[in-house]
């Protein structure tokens, strides 16, 4: 046997394991990494329902982009069929959605909500719910079901194009019914979304409130609708509340400064006065409302009065509610007629005759 032969019976070496410290290091590397990627994937997520919420809102626009061209009234955003009737019954959520939970009129029952169909609200009742879902929803009214089963099965319902998918409930500058309540839009009202209402109204007498923005207005009265507010993230509904009493308008109390009203909106997407907003012309976009421009005298020219006097600075101060990029009024289209009641609105502005 050649003497450079291997010796078979030779034990191999083991491998070398880790040692201690090569095992923190290795951990801390990946705890290092953990907390530089966990950031990012957040802002993605959030990125994502941005980006999903203002999907949302541009398909509940185009919706009633539709409507307007089936309606012979050229209204956009449906009319529901207790405005007018009951107090607080004024549209800005009921155009769409399910039932909402919130504000129940018994005790914690929910399917005694005022938003929900047991009250005449329910997704049957929502106009765009037949445009977004074909055929619409069977209505339940009269028609609880075994144990209420109809009634609960309509504020189950998971509209995706209502529902915000950030929407965590209240964020500031709104009721407080909502902010008391704990919970999501979605579920309080049935939607996430709010239609751009803006009235215009008298004091004292057999007060009817005039439409000054989109809502129960004609589309084609609409001036300048890829500024016009159409829908926005129910959480900014009221941001612009924010200046409103500082030239001696009402603010969302009825006063300067409101007990309804929060300092900062924060928004849904981590970023304070930021909104998933809609346009009439179909657009969405992030929409910086953090109250409003104040407009100057005589920088605008303003329709006549209700008696056919001419219109003037002071007359409309507090009608036209504007920001950058943004507007709420249909300013210098002329406001249109409602049956809605200013007592049954909450929400009386300044009059201009």
């Amino acid at each position: 046997m050649s003497s450079f032969a291997p010796d078979i019976r030779e034990r191999r070496q083991p491998a070398k394991a880790f040692t201690l410290i090569e095992l923190l290091v290795v951990v801390a590397i990946i705890a290092l990494l953990v907390s530089i990627l966990l950031p990012s994937l957040k802002r993605a997520r959030a990125q994502a329902k941005m980006v999903a919420s203002m999907a949302n809102v541009r398909g509940i626009a185009l919706a009633s982009n539709t409507f307007a061209a089936e309606d012979r009234n050229d209204l956009s955003i449906p009319a529901h069929h207790l405005m007018g009737l009951i107090p607080g019954a004024v549209g800005e959520y009921e155009y769409g959605g399910k039932s909402g939970i919130g504000e129940p009129l018994s005790g914690n029952d929910v399917t005694s909500s005022k938003w929900g169909t047991q009250e005449g609200r329910g997704p049957a009742t929502r106009g765009l719910n037949e445009i977004v879902y074909k055929g619409g929803f069977q209505d339940y009214r009269f028609n609880a079901g075994p144990e209420n089963e109809n009634w609960l099965n309509d504020t189950k319902l998971d509209l995706g194009i209502f529902r915000a998918p950030s929407d965590t409930g209240y964020a500031g500058h709104h009721y407080s019914a909502w902010r008391n309540s704990g919970l999501t839009s979605y579920d309080h009202y049935g939607n996430s979304y709010s239609a751009s209402t803006a009235w215009i109204g008298v004091t004292g007498g057999d007060c009817r409130l005039r439409s000054n923005s989109s809502f129960l207005k004609p589309i084609t009265r609409v001036p300048n609708p890829a500024n016009t507010i159409y829908f926005i993230e129910n959480c900014g509904r009221f941001a612009w509340r924010k200046s409103y009493g500082a030239d001696g308008c009402q603010s969302l109390s009825g006063g300067a400064t409101g007990s309804d009203v929060e300092s900062i909106v924060k928004g849904w997407h981590g970023r304070p006065w930021e909104f998933a907003t809609a346009f009439v012309d179909g657009h969405a976009a992030i929409t910086h409302i953090e109250g409003h421009t104040i407009p100057q005298p005589r920088l605008s020219s303003y329709p006549a009065r209700a008696d056919g006097s001419p219109g003037t600075y002071d007359n409309y101060h507090c009608v036209i509610i504007r920001g950058k990029g943004w507007q709420l009024d249909t300013l210098p289209a002329p406001p249109v007629q409602t049956n809605i009641s200013c007592a049954d609105s909450g929400v009386v502005v300044d009059p201009i005759g």
